[in-house]
């Protein structure tokens, strides 16, 4: 018996491979546990491969989950090398698999601009000589208007184009309001 624990990055889980010995009178076996609500009809079968019985299930990272064998539909088995075996509803000792919580890598930051200037003189050259155009466009909050009899009428959002411009050794962008 054994139980495999591999941590899939991409999907944040983690896929655990239980393994049961193929021994003489051995036909079928499941396990059930906590990720299965205990209940046979949702519970794997586990495959003969090799000369030991397999299945491979998804748990979520960061939970410990109760869990055993059920051997020919009726005799219940737990795994030796489980994370440890603990009283169950029952009475009963049941395995438990624990999973690490995992947190995911922070991606790598690139530099700022200062940092990027104060580090490399070549890249801080064509830093300060670049220049670069942006519109940005805002909405502002509707005007309301009063009628007559003091009714107040709301008129629509009205826009308000910006342009953000950088140019040569400035840190901070220059705000221009648009003609437009």
């Amino acid at each position: 018996m054994s139980i495999v624990k591999k941590y899939q990055a991409t999907k944040g889980n983690y896929k655990v491979t239980f393994s049961y010995p193929a021994t003489e009178g051995i036909k079928e076996v499941q396990v059930l546990g906590d990720f299965n609500n205990w209940n046979s009809n949702e519970a794997p079968k586990l495959k003969k491969v090799k000369g030991d019985f397999t299945a491979s299930v998804e748990l979520n990272a960061g939970n410990s989950y109760e869990f055993k064998y059920l051997v020919n539909g009726s005799v219940w088995e737990n795994d030796q090398q489980a994370d440890q075996l603990v009283p169950g509803f029952y009475g009963a000792l049941n395995g438990v698999v624990s999973l690490d919580a995992v947190e995911k890598k922070a991606k790598a930051t690139t530099a700022t601009k200062k940092e990027t200037v104060a580090k490399t003189p070549a890249v801080a050259k064509a830093t300060k000589t670049t220049t670069a155009k942006a519109t940005k466009t805002t909405e502002a909050k509707p005007k309301v208007a009063k009628a007559a009899g003091d009714k107040k009428v709301k008129l629509g959002p009205t826009v308000k184009t910006v342009k953000v411009v950088a140019t040569k050794r400035t840190k901070k962008p220059i705000v221009k309001p648009s003609d437009k």
